[in-house]
């Protein structure tokens, strides 16, 4: 299997056509038809439906784009890698989670880069379980979540600055005159919660029975659209930015806070680039 086919495949998936294919590649269209069809006849399986105006992914092209797509970042991550004499150049992808404890990492990440300015920085935002699974994958060097998923098979670095559990609602709903909120304030509310289980779960302890979970989210600035449309108060981390004009952030009490951590895989030979970061952030 070629990389070059794989992204002639990933190139007609995008554009949902074989002739501009063909322009943009500076190919005939036969050799894209061809390059497709040779394809789909070493993986067994049909990856597009050809129409008269476009092509459509199958069920098999479906599941396969994602793998093409991984195979082809990590193709493109080894042919890039570049060591010079005295200048190490190099990649570092790091996924993170939607935490205050981003302003620790950025300033860590600024500061190694001032030395090392040859290397790039990749952020890719997602939520604990996407991050684990791409670093599992090796698509990801490094992950910045908080205490949600299994970690025990991983290097960790916890962050000093906590996580605090608060909730976000319009300025005219009766609790924003509140200084802080407790769990029998929420009673009988719509609620918009993470779709993280553990956090679900706790809540849900916490909180107990009296309320109604209207939504969930992954990402929590997506979010703030459906709190400012008046669907319901948001539960989410104490963060100042979402504080957009009609809304407000309340703290819950008992103060309820997460630890925030950067976890990488174990025993790995990375790449010097993501080593050097690795050192720089555990002095």
């Amino acid at each position: 299997m070629r990389i070059d086919s794989l992204e002639v495949f990933l190139t007609v998936a995008e554009e949902g056509n074989i002739t501009r294919t063909a322009g943009m590649l500076h190919m005939s269209q036969p050799t894209v038809s061809r390059i497709i069809m040779d394809l789909e006849q070493e993986l067994d399986r049909q990856l597009l439906i050809r129409t008269s105006k476009k092509v459509l992914l199958t069920k098999a092209g479906l599941q396969f784009l994602e793998t093409a797509r991984d195979i082809v970042a990590l193709y493109h991550r080894a042919v890039t890698l570049d060591l010079e004499e005295k200048e190490i150049r190099g990649d570092i992808y790091i996924g993170a989670g939607e935490v205050g404890a981003m302003r620790l990492l950025a300033k860590q990440i600024t500061d190694f880069t001032a030395i090392y300015p040859g290397i790039r920085i990749h952020l890719d935002s997602g939520n604990a379980e996407s991050i684990k699974e791409s670093i599992e994958a090796g698509i990801l060097d490094l992950g910045l979540i908080t205490r949600s998923v299994n970690t025990e098979t991983y290097d960790c670095l916890e962050l000093p600055e906590k996580e605090q559990w608060s909730i976000l609602l319009r300025e005219d709903h009766p609790l924003a005159i509140q200084e802080r909120v407790r769990a029998e304030d929420l009673s009988g509310e719509k609620l918009i919660v993470p779709e993280n289980q553990v956090f679900y779960k706790d809540l849900m302890t916490w909180v107990g029975s009296e309320v109604h979970v209207q939504a969930s989210y992954t990402l929590v600035h997506n979010a703030v659209h459906l709190v400012k449309a008046g669907m319901g108060i948001m539960v989410c981390f104490y963060d100042p930015s979402l504080m957009e004009e009609g809304l407000t952030l309340i703290p819950l009490v008992p103060v309820r806070e997460v630890t925030p951590m950067l976890i990488w895989k174990p025993k790995a030979v990375y790449a010097p680039a993501v080593q050097l970061f690795l050192d720089h952030i555990q002095k």
